[in-house]
């Protein structure tokens, strides 16, 4: 069961997400065809921490093992959405990969607890990344600005 709660004024989730670079690019991903990208990874599952998770996700929405992950930010997120207030807290990870992906654009359904979703897979260079809708915007700009190189970040971030 997924770290998410809904009711009929609220939402929140409990997130995971893995930033894979390999050949100065960075994998980021669509999910059912959005105007906008972000990185791949998923709701953690009670139980779960979010290190196991990033690790499960990645093996499901992009196909390989990891072999190293270095948290580089936590984010308290909170938004608005169809006139429901939103809170999430998001687990960003720099993920090594136990080998290179093949550096090529790709499209994979994903089977998630039975609902099928179209992945669209792209590799995008930082000079890229400044002109794609990749969300969280701020994530984005600590891409572009290699903050993540910097050790760990705690974001608390309202709006968007």
């Amino acid at each position: 069961m997924d770290l998410r709660i809904k009711t009929e004024n609220e939402e929140f989730h409990g997130r995971t997400c893995g930033i894979i670079k390999q050949d100065n690019k960075f994998l980021i991903m669509k999910v059912n065809k959005t105007s906008y990208f972000h990185i791949p990874g998923g709701h953690i599952e009670i139980g779960e921490d979010s290190e196991q998770a990033i690790i499960r996700e990645i093996k499901e929405e992009v196909g390989c093992e990891v072999e190293e992950t270095h948290l580089f930010a936590i984010q308290e997120n909170f938004w608005e959405r169809n006139n429901k207030k939103c809170h999430g807290i998001e687990f960003y990870y720099i993920i090594k990969l136990k080998y290179n992906l093949e550096m090529k654009d790709y499209e994979r359904i994903e089977n998630d607890k039975g609902e099928e979703r179209l992945l669209e897979f792209k590799w995008v260079t930082i000079e890229e990344l400044k002109d794609i809708d990749l969300r969280p915007i701020n994530i984005r700009n600590m891409l572009i600005n290699e903050v993540y190189l910097n050790g760990l970040s705690h974001i608390i971030k309202r709006g968007e």
